[in-house]
């Protein structure tokens, strides 16, 4: 996402990119306002004024949503790009919504990666299979220039959803904690709702409820009823009836844990007495009411949701993306649609309301309007010609990265943008990335399953683990005499270290001299399997 544009060479080369859009398509500025007249009416909200090249030069348009779907019909170019062009990159959402803490379980912006962009890929620097042990990611693959996204997306787990645990929500603590990215698999639903007991599940699930999200272990409670169940925290263990109180979304098969300074979760009353479940209403047709719901659902005030808008003006430095209280309750009682963009962003981010939901409710599509992509030339994607060489034609058809997309599942990559912000890392390197394979994976309770670690190789002091619980034991990196790698917690104990495993469950101590490891730094995110 981008701030608007305040200078007057920005509005030049604005005004100027917006003229040669069209002109590629044998359209002047003039006859796309009159196409628009045409199309729509000259009263209409997706009416494009015929002073539009003036009002562009002079920073006087913001175009709303419905002038920009205009631009796409117009000029048969893809909604997203005509977005893109304004300064709105919609592939950013997931990352604010990251980047601003949220009360509730949340849904993440994960659909609109486009499969025609280029990205950063990686190719193979060794044969054969995953390597054993704790790896440095450097020692398995390099950069390999610019990759189009749609193969690396066709390898996806088609219909995953990914949710993020509130801060206020976390009733599968500490098994995931508050922040904790979870992928969710819907379509494993019925095999994984086999092996529910009265005991509770093996997996996790995401639920929806009338208040909600959450995400836990369930049991069967008989007569088509689920309880969910937590394991360590005093939330009200809750009985639902499905599917008129409660939809089961999935189970969870995917953790992305960041482990910068993690917390204790505050448990609110609201979510400590039981309550008596109300039935899942239909999905809101109008934007009003959807705008309402999601408000609820994810436990905000006006005053509180005002708020967050206002972080993230701030955070974007600009002040369109505010918007105060009394502006979000019009939204909901006048049912009447925001004039700018900035504030459907504001919606999505704030809450966690997925773009189509917000289109559909204003009878749009963002695929509909055009199909085209934009060139590359015409847009702000424009490429090196170091760029263009180094791009790649197809993934790797074996070896390491072939075999870790299909262990997990593919590879997330609506997140990539938002690893600053799950490990702290200003500007994260491949050499902060270390593979964990199954052998790694007893030296403590929270790696099981783990295949990739990030490491803040700055964080060389270690911090003694003997006085925290599990879960907030800091872990780091550690590289022995003989060049291979470890990692786990430690203490210190007369001038030693002393690393701390837990093979098969049990409690093992390692101590060392201090020049016979070297700690390489402290694990900030790690990424686990969880089924």
């Amino acid at each position: 996402m981008l701030p608007a544009n305040s200078e007057a060479g920005s509005n030049v080369e604005l005004a100027d990119r917006v003229k040669s859009i069209l002109a590629s398509k044998q359209l002047t500025l003039h006859q796309a306002s009159q196409k628009s007249a045409i199309l729509f009416g000259r009263e209409s909200a997706y009416y494009l004024p015929h002073n539009l090249y003036y009002d562009l030069l002079h920073g006087h348009l913001s175009p709303s949503l419905f002038q920009l779907v205009a631009f796409s019909r117009i000029s048969s170019y893809r909604l997203r790009d005509w977005l893109r062009v304004f300064g709105f990159d919609i592939e950013a959402v997931p990352r604010l919504q990251i980047q601003l803490a949220s009360k509730r379980t949340s849904l993440l912006e994960s659909s609109f990666e486009d499969p025609t962009s280029r990205i950063p890929w990686f190719r193979n620097v060794r044969s054969g299979s995953s390597p054993l042990g704790v790896v440095p990611m450097s020692h398995i693959v390099e950069w390999a220039g610019l990759h189009r996204s749609r193969p690396l997306l066709e390898l996806n787990d088609i219909g995953s959803v990914y949710a993020r645990i509130g801060r206020e929500d976390a009733l599968a603590f500490p098994e995931l904690l508050q922040g904790s990215i979870v992928r969710v698999n819907p379509r494993n639903t019925s095999e994984a709702l086999k092996r529910i007991n009265p005991q509770g599940s093996a997996n996790l699930f995401l639920i929806r409820h009338a208040k909600g999200l959450c995400c836990c272990h369930i049991r069967a409670a008989g007569h088509g009823r689920i309880g969910t169940i937590s394991t360590q925290l005093p939330y009200a263990e809750m009985e639902f009836r499905v599917p008129e109180q409660a939809r089961i979304i999935g189970p969870v098969d995917l953790e992305i844990r960041s482990l910068v300074g993690p917390q204790l979760p505050p448990v609110p009353k609201a979510l400590a007495k039981r309550w008596e479940p109300d039935a899942l209403s239909p999905e809101p047709s109008q934007l009003g009411p959807l705008l309402r719901r999601a408000r609820l659902e994810i436990g905000l005030s006006f005053r509180a949701a005002s708020a967050m808008s206002r972080e993230l003006a701030d955070l974007l430095g600009d002040e369109r993306y505010f918007t105060a209280s009394g502006s979000l309750s019009d939204y909901e009682t006048l049912n009447t649609p925001p004039r700018h963009f900035h504030k459907i962003v504001t919606f999505c981010v704030v809450y966690s309301l997925p773009l189509h939901a917000i289109f559909q409710s204003l009878n749009l599509s963002l695929e509909e309007p055009g199909q085209e992509p934009i060139p590359d030339w015409l847009t702000s994607r424009s490429l090196s010609p170091l760029n263009r060489t180094a791009e790649l034609d197809r993934t790797e058809e074996s070896g390491f990265i072939r075999g870790l997309l299909t262990e997990i599942g593919g590879a997330p990559l609506f997140l990539r943008r938002s690893i600053s912000a799950l490990s702290g890392l200003a500007k994260p390197s491949l050499k902060d990335f270390f593979w964990m394979s199954r052998t790694a994976n007893t030296v403590h309770p929270h790696l099981v399953g783990g295949v990739l670690a990030v490491v803040n190789r700055q964080r060389k002091k270690t911090n003694d683990c003997r006085s925290k619980p599990l879960w907030q034991q800091p872990l780091y990196v550690f590289l022995k005499r003989d060049g291979t790698y470890m990692c786990g917690c430690c203490s210190q104990e007369n001038g030693s270290f002393v690393i701390h495993s837990y093979p098969d469950g049990l409690h093992k101590r390692q101590q060392f001299r201090h020049k016979e490891v070297e700690v390489i730094g402290k694990i900030v995110a790690v990424m686990r399997k969880l089924a």
